[in-house]
């Protein structure tokens, strides 16, 4: 399986909000895939690292507990899920398996959300050389992906939709009620026979029993449907009074 996406080191932020395609890489480090699961009835997930570069690069490896609250991501230690090996060092022109191991397993019918962070560390440093300091700042890199664990065979979100407006601003506002996440990609509005694009790719994602919402543009249209890629399928949802 071939990684087919670049990135540039002036979105790394975007890589924290989990903005990441089927693969990614920065400078020279190749990740995939960027979407791991580990199954009911699996133990572990496996995460590539390839070095595309010419000089060794150390990775570490850590997985946080993921959860949403009052529209906020929030991420906690824990350690229901760890990485091994937690730091590697990858040769040029080399791949590096990481095992994504489970812990613990439950009986939980709502899927479990994790963040893995891949910290990219600096070479260590001749202290000798006037820009040591410059050449450890230049290599430092974090990618953040998403992981999901379950007890029990995978369902579907149940989405609800409606329009806020909060001093003057308005806002879209989705509800998962369901047992899995949802990833949401190119947010439309329904204006007639068409749709006005209001969000181009990843708009974010939205946990089990998880309320986000996003700003609207002062013109968008209200519009009686929503039109949304979730998953990977495009739903039309009809926003509540």
């Amino acid at each position: 399986m071939k990684p087919h996406f670049s990135f540039r080191r002036s979105i790394a932020a975007a890589l924290l909000a989990g903005c990441l395609p089927s693969a990614a890489w920065a400078a020279a480090v190749v990740l995939w895939p960027v979407d791991p699961v580990i199954q009911a009835g699996q133990n572990a997930s496996a995460l590539w690292v390839e070095n595309k570069g010419s000089t060794p690069v150390t990775l570490q490896v850590r997985a946080l507990g993921w959860t949403q609250a009052g529209g906020d991501e929030n991420y906690r230690e824990q350690d229901e899920v760890v990485a091994s090996p937690p730091i590697a060092t990858v040769p040029p022109g080399q791949r590096q398996m990481v095992r994504v191991i489970r812990r613990t397993t439950g009986s939980s019918a709502v899927e479990h959300s994790y963040r893995l962070l891949i910290d990219e560390l600096p070479p260590t440093i001749d202290s000798d050389k006037p820009d040591a300091a410059g050449a450890q700042l230049s290599v430092q890199m974090r990618y953040s992906i998403p992981l999901f664990t379950y007890d029990v065979e995978r369902s579907k979100p149940t989405l609800n939709v409606r329009f806020e407006v909060e001093n003057g601003k308005r806002f879209l506002a989705i509800r998962n009620t369901g047992t899995e996440h949802a990833r949401l990609v190119d947010l439309r509005l329904r204006t007639g026979s068409g749709s006005t694009t209001i969000m181009s790719g990843l708009v974010g994602y939205v946990l089990p029993g998880s309320t986000m919402r996003w700003p609207l543009p002062a013109a968008a249209p209200l519009s009686s449907q929503v039109l949304i890629n979730v998953n990977g399928g495009d739903m039309p949802l009809s926003p509540s009074a």
